[in-house]
């Protein structure tokens, strides 16, 4: 009978460790789990920050684009009109005039 016991005693002995083992791997398991959402939300909030990042550059690249079309555009167009060209030819002139008489 005290051989029986002492396997009896020595089973319990054995399923206490283990259930002891499983509850501090349980516990690190489940702090694990915790830092990993907590990770996880810290990298979704970065990822919805980079976003909106990318689309005001993305924006602003559109808004550059634009200009930088429309700067393309008028260079083709004339600045002056002829009445313009002509005057400022005009005023030219007098200028490299005067400029001769005082040399």
């Amino acid at each position: 009978m005290s051989k029986n016991v002492n396997v009896l005693d020595e089973a319990l002995k054995t399923i206490w460790d283990k259930i002891r083992l499983a509850t501090h791997l349980i516990i690190q398991l489940r702090e694990e789990k915790h830092r990993l959402v907590s990770r996880a939300d810290e990298l979704e909030r970065l990822v919805s920050s980079l976003r909106s990042d990318i689309q005001t550059k993305d924006q602003e690249l559109k808004r550059l684009r634009t200009e930088h079309a429309q700067v393309l555009n008028s260079n083709g167009q004339q600045s002056f009109t002829e009445e313009q060209k002509e005057a400022i030819k005009s005023r030219i002139r007098d200028l490299i005039s005067k400029i001769n008489s005082y040399l």
